[in-house]
Formats: structure tokens, C-alpha cells, sequence
């Protein structure tokens, strides 16, 4: 009779670890998912926060554009390359040349 008390509760261990792989094999494919989601939310919000500091920059220019004239006769000077009337402008640029040092 002792055999077959051995026998059950083998039986029972391998049942009951046969119930824990089951589930494990149920919910690992939803935590890997769950991993892969959550890094792709991490992601996602470092590119809002980025998006919202362009934001907050652009809005602070707009300010600038209507509270400043000198700033906006700035930007129109330099980046749009915009004069009074009757200024002359000079640009200069750096030379480019082909020419190579050769080594004695």
C-alpha cells in the first residue's frame, strides 16, 4: 500500500507543476508584450517631451516677434538677409580652394 501512496503523490507533483507550466506558457508571451509596450510608451514620451520643448521655444519666439521690433528687424537682417531701403549689405564668405600643401 505504501507504493501506491508514492505513486500519488508523484502523481500530484507532476500535476501541479504540469498546472505552473501551463500557466507560465499562457502569460509569458503577454509579459513579453507588456515589456515591448512599455518600451515603446518610454520612447514615445522622450519624443513628446521633445516636441513640447520645441513648442514652448517657438511659442517663446512668437512673443518675441510681437513684442520686440528689434528682434524681429534682427532676424530679418540675418537669417532672411532682408536691408532698409537704402542700405547696401556686404556679405563675405570664407574661400574655398583646391589647392593642396605638398610636403617637402
Amino acid at each position: 500500500m505504501n507504493i501506491w501512496l508514492t505513486i500519488y503523490r508523484v502523481a500530484t507533483i507532476v500535476f501541479v507543476a504540469m498546472v505552473i507550466v501551463a500557466i507560465i506558457s499562457l502569460f509569458l508571451p503577454k509579459l513579453r508584450q507588456n515589456r515591448e509596450l512599455q518600451r515603446k510608451l518610454a520612447v514615445i514620451e522622450e519624443e513628446n517631451r521633445s516636441r513640447e520643448d520645441q513648442v514652448k521655444q517657438l511659442r517663446e519666439q512668437q512673443d518675441q516677434f510681437l513684442a520686440d521690433p528689434s528682434y524681429v528687424e534682427r532676424i530679418a537682417r540675418e537669417e532672411l538677409g532682408k536691408a532698409r531701403e537704402g542700405e547696401t549689405v556686404f556679405r563675405f564668405s570664407e574661400r574655398k580652394t583646391n589647392v593642396f600643401r605638398v610636403r617637402p
